[in-house]
């Protein structure tokens, strides 16, 4: 059996300088009943593009726009860990 998990994108906004409030990173949080698995993921200006191979265009959209302004986005649905994994922006563990 394949575990599934659901999806949580958390931002962190550049706090000085020029850029600042700018999407800089996200964390990633996948979690099913038996494990959590949490990554980051650089801004490298594909997000929106990224998040289609799982959501629809206008979701992606909604995801993207809801990191920018600061606060965390839950993605619907379950998700295989592979899927997700390492599948966004510029990929750090």
């Amino acid at each position: 059996m394949i575990a599934e998990y659901k999806l949580i994108a958390v931002p962190f906004l550049k706090n000085e300088g020029e850029a600042k409030g700018a999407l800089e990173t996200v964390t990633f949080i996948a979690a099913s009943v038996a494990a959590t698995h949490k990554w980051w993921c650089v801004n490298v200006g594909t997000f929106e593009k990224d998040f289609q191979r799982i959501v629809s265009p206008e979701l992606a959209k909604h995801a993207t726009e809801t990191l920018k302004a600061g606060k965390a986005f839950e993605f619907p649905n379950l998700y295989e860990l592979d899927e997700v994994r390492g599948g966004f922006g510029g990929r750090w563990e």
